[in-house]
């Protein structure tokens, strides 16, 4: 009887081992398989001798992420197995056959006791696999369960709109928002990297247009440098070597960087060097002050001074990637000027030999202008704005960004719904997919629907700021990515419940440390003169007894400074403690 039990357990446990592994998004196919891969000290990820580039860079960096050797094979493959394959090994291939573009992100993986087999379309689709070995690795101790995994999205595109123009961000933060993208098998980050305060009347003093562009500092941000001068932002911006290196960072990692200037609405940083560009009609029911950030396209001069800005970084190499996002969003000028601005921005960015992309606004700006629809790419955003089903009949490719589902703006109450500081997660899993427009639908297999993406504005800027960084936006962008990874890579419902996604949401783990540091650090000081002292500098955050900013003891953290009411006296030591917890910074003095 005893015998008999301790079979019938060691069965259980086989058969557990060899249940669909839970990952995010949930598998489409698996068979299972008798046993258990176990990684080991002596597991390599091999690629073979005549892989490419790019499955060479994927695999590299899988390698980085397991801390184990990477390995090319110094003889070519033979159909399912490296040469020299060692147990324990993670092969990694692409197929034979030339891919399917339809299926350019399938992948397989075999897995048996001795060795796992990840075979990609594509090197994406490689890499793609790579995601799943890495969620299950650390959900369950670098185990994995023997069987075969048949995998693809149902939408070639699965993105994240990430506001770091009002609101910008450290390098790390943008490389950790990368990482948690390529984990979920989420392909596109969108940077929105222009734009200015929503609220210009707020400011003290600022009735009209021209009392907008005496603000100082500019309640309006361009965060890329550019040879024009007065352009770019002077309190934080990114070199374009900086915009470069993290283009590659996140191509090693199967996302594309899309980059977003907005105009002609959404433009104050453009005005300001260019102020006889302001537009000069109405706005209607808006603030006149309003009209400082849009731009007059009745002016003949003001498309060649916008195309000179998207050429500067397409013709240097900047923008280095195939899309490039136009804005087009909330102007409110006339609507046959608009058109054909819009109809000379697309083919002026497509004769550059790339994919134009802007914000869908025709149902809104309808008129007799005709504008391109060759290869363009529309983000449905508002249904005020633009329609769905009007712009696939207009020719459009469409992506669901629609405001009522997918727009954040974090303020730090924790309010749940559109423009809030969450989304509300439960019914996305449970009931939304890319073909709902709230009460507009679209069919979800209309080849125009390209996918879905969602979006985290910083409306919440300049006199609104209520301080959060990118770590402490970190978790909110993680879950939200995981559920729109799942909703855009399987368009039916999920097998799992969304209380079992938060569960394994929390098992998989995370591709970045999502705790907010606590720590303490004492320094001894004495002031000298009234030149700014520096105690300690890192990437994110600089430590300071005396501040560049007014004199007195602060800190800058993510480019903002902050200070407390306390200036250190002269020629005398004084003992200076921080005290950081996840909401507050303490400073103790001697």
């Amino acid at each position: 009887m005893k015998t008999t039990l301790l079979a019938l357990m060691m069965l259980a446990s086989v058969t557990a081992w060899c249940a669909k592994p839970e990952v995010i998004p949930e598998l489409k196919q698996w068979t299972e398989g008798a046993g258990l891969y176990q990684r080991a000290e002596a597991t390599r990820v091999v690629v073979p001798q005549d892989a490419c580039d790019a499955l060479k860079a994927h695999a590299k960096t899988f390698a980085d992420e397991l801390k184990v050797p990477f390995v090319v094979e110094q003889a070519s493959w033979k159909p399912w197995r490296a040469v020299s394959a060692k147990k324990g090994d993670i092969l990694l291939r692409t197929a034979a056959s030339s891919a399917d573009p339809k299926n350019a992100e399938r992948y397989t993986i075999e897995v048996t006791p001795e060795q796992i087999i990840v075979t990609g379309q594509t090197p994406l689709a490689t890499f793609w696999g790579t995601r799943t070995l890495l969620q299950v690795f650390n959900a369950q101790n670098g185990t994995f369960p023997c069987g075969t995994i048949e995998d693809w999205p149902d939408y070639p595109i699965r993105g994240f709109m990430f506001d770091c123009g009002r609101k910008p961000f450290t390098l790390k933060t943008l490389r950790q928002i990368v990482e948690i993208c390529a984990y979920y098998k989420l392909n596109e980050l969108q940077l929105h990297l222009s734009d200015n305060y929503i609220w210009l009347h707020n400011y003290p003093g600022v009735q009209t247009p021209q009392d907008v562009l005496n603000i100082e500092p500019s309640a309006g941000a361009f965060r890329l440098e550019s040879k024009v001068p007065g352009l770019t932002s002077t309190d934080i911006s990114y070199t374009k070597q900086d915009y470069r290196t993290l283009f590659a960072y996140a191509h090693q990692r199967g996302v594309k960087i899309i980059p977003e200037l907005d105009v002609p609405g959404h433009a104050l940083a453009m005005v300001r060097v260019r102020p006889d560009l302001m537009y000069k009609g109405s706005v209607g029911r808006k603030h006149d002050c309003e009209r400082a950030a849009m731009l007059d396209l009745t002016n003949p001069e003001t498309f060649p001074f916008v195309a000179s800005i998207f050429d500067e970084y397409i013709d240097d190499g900047t923008f280095i990637g195939d899309i490039i996002h136009i804005g087009t969003d909330e102007y409110y000028g006339d609507n046959e000027s608009y058109r054909a601005f819009a109809d000379q921005m697309l083919k002026h960015i497509r004769a550059k030999g790339k994919t134009p992309r802007l914000w869908g606004s025709f149902t809104s700006k309808h008129g007799k202008t005709p504008v391109t629809n060759e290869g363009v790419q529309m983000n449905i955003w508002s249904l005020d704005w633009q329609r769905p089903n009007d712009a696939i009949k207009m020719g459009y490719d469409i992506i669901n960004i629609l405001d009522r589902h997918t727009y954040i703006v974090p303020n730090g109450t924790g309010n749940v719904g559109a423009y809030g500081d969450a989304l509300d997660t439960k019914y996305l899993w449970e009931t939304w997919n890319p073909a709902i427009f709230n009460h507009e639908r679209v069919e979800p297999d209309n080849p125009h629907l390209l996918g879905a993406a969602w979006a985290m504005w910083n409306d919440n800027a300049f006199l609104t700021d209520p301080g959060l960084t990118g770590r402490d936006l970190l978790p909110s962008i993680r879950k939200h990515c995981a559920v729109f990874a799942q909703k855009t890579w399987e368009r039916d419902t999920p097998q799992l419940s969304y209380g079992n996604f938060l569960e394994t949401l929390s098992k998989n783990g995370s591709p970045v440390c999502l705790q907010i540091p606590q720590w303490e650090r004492s320094y001894a000081v004495t002031r000298t003169s009234d030149a700014p002292l520096k105690l300690a500098e890192g990437e994110e955050t600089d430590l300071y007894a005396v501040s560049p900013v007014n004199g007195k003891v602060g800190f800058r953290r993510e480019g903002a400074h902050y200070t407390f009411n306390y200036s250190l006296p002269k020629d005398r030591e004084v003992a200076l403690t921080f005290c950081v917890t996840p909401r507050n910074v303490t400073l103790l003095v001697d």
